[in-house]
């Protein structure tokens, strides 16, 4: 059963047991009279006989990052490719076949289309005779539960237009708010899986309006989903302050498992949390420790105990996992630049002048490297110190937040104004 069923059972009011963790579609569920619903419901069921930790497209998405990542070896992204169209072929998804074909360049076997197509027909023919059934001899809930059937079918296949449009059909049926809300995780999944930042936004904003009726286990589970989904467009304050939330009632394993979820919070969190945060969330957090994650463990350390040596290593270990994960490989070089950023002005604060040859020696880098690291990031005024070439010395400037404000103000007033005029001149043209 496709993991969007694993998540259509949940009470209205309250979190479920693992023992209500059930398809919404049983045949045994079913009253006598509905046989054709509990039919449609069990084409789904059939093919995969268990609830699914991790929504198929979710790991679809990981090996399609394999396949594509220039860091994969060449026996890893053969084997991405064997994985993802084993999971194709099996379960019909002619959509996704075309989609992939097309965004990777493999070859589109026709005949093998033809046959998926044909599948699938035979399915959707059950499904939309089940709705027409439901429709004229049963009532709403019947039909809802059909329709519902028929957009996990959708998904299934990785059709996502025909998803999002059933499931916009199976939402207006809803009455409840915990169903609904599951309906808007399932378009945030959508949106994830396929790269598309539009849907998994609007799943987020129809999930809010909804919350003030949801329980306290969808609450959670929005908080993650939303919080990836900021990481996800580089949006670390908003996202590590969601993440953090709920690292301890973690339970959204059909998005991400728990290292992952460590790996994404941790990340989202160093590069916006002050010293004494990061040691209350994540230095001494027992969730993060417990993952056992030793790169991120070692970076952390080097960072919050002043290891100036170790930090650059630690720092290039962490990256090296993270183009290997879809959900941070994009932000490497962002997350590199603005940890760089953080050690050099916490070791600076300890200093109103100090020379290149100590800080090099603290960070085990040549001074030719930190001059010219330390010049870029001078002129990019992410460091508030000046270098005396003469001396070989740097020297801190320690101003007032108001001051750099304001002389930033002046400074983007300036472009501004620059842009009018050009676009002044443009239009007198």
């Amino acid at each position: 059963v496709s993991v969007l069923y694993w998540m259509s059972n949940s009470n209205n009011s309250a979190a479920p047991s693992k023992q209500q963790q059930q398809p919404l579609l049983k045949a045994s569920a079913v009253a006598p009279t509905t046989s054709k619903v509990a039919e449609a419901a069990v084409i789904l069921d059939d093919e995969s006989g268990a609830s699914i930790p991790l929504d198929p497209l979710i790991e679809l998405l990981h090996l399609r990052h394999t396949y594509t990542s220039p860091y994969a070896t060449s026996e890893e992204k053969q084997q991405a490719q064997q994985r993802i169209l084993e999971e194709v072929f099996e379960h019909n998804m002619r959509p996704y076949y075309q989609l992939v074909t097309e965004m990777l360049g493999w070859p589109y076997d026709a005949k093998r289309a033809n046959e998926m197509d044909a599948v699938n027909a035979e399915k959707l023919a059950k499904l939309d005779a089940a709705i027409v059934d439901a429709q004229e001899n049963l009532g709403d809930v019947e039909v809802r539960e059909c329709l519902l059937a028929k957009s996990d079918f959708y998904a299934r296949i990785g059709d996502l237009d025909a998803c999002l449009k059933y499931g916009e059909e199976c939402s207006k049926k809803t009455l409840a708010a915990g169903p609904k809300l599951d309906l808007c995780f399932q378009r945030i999944r959508l949106g994830i899986a396929f790269s598309n930042n539009d849907v998994a936004a609007k799943g987020i904003a129809d999930a809010h309006r909804l919350l003030k009726d949801a329980d306290w286990e969808r609450r959670n589970r929005l908080k993650v989903y939303e919080g990836l989904y900021y990481v996800f467009i580089r949006d670390f304050a908003k996202g590590s302050k969601l993440l953090l939330d709920s690292l301890s009632t973690f339970a959204s394993y059909e998005i991400l498992d728990f290292k992952q979820f460590i790996w994404v919070t941790t990340i989202a969190g160093l590069p916006v949390l002050d010293r004494q945060e990061l040691k209350k969330h994540i230095v001494d957090s027992p969730e993060v420790l417990s993952a056992g994650i030793t790169e991120l463990q070692d970076l952390v350390g080097a960072i919050f105990q002043c290891q100036y040596k170790d930090c650059f290593r630690a720092l290039d270990a962490v990256c090296q996992q993270l183009r290997k994960m879809v959900f941070l490989s994009a932000h490497v070089n962002y997350f590199f630049r603005e940890i760089r950023v953080l050690v050099m002005n916490q070791f600076l604060d300890s200093y109103s002048s100090v020379t290149l040859k100590s800080m090099s020696s603290a960070f085990h880098i040549p001074v030719h490297v930190l001059d010219s690291m330390l010049c870029t990031l001078i002129s990019n005024e992410r460091i508030a110190c000046k270098i005396d070439r003469v001396s070989g010395s740097v020297t801190t400037y320690r101003g007032n937040q108001a001051n750099f404000d304001f002389h930033k103000l002046i400074k983007n007033g300036d472009l501004l104004i620059n842009r009018i005029q050009k676009l002044s001149r443009h239009v007198e043209m």
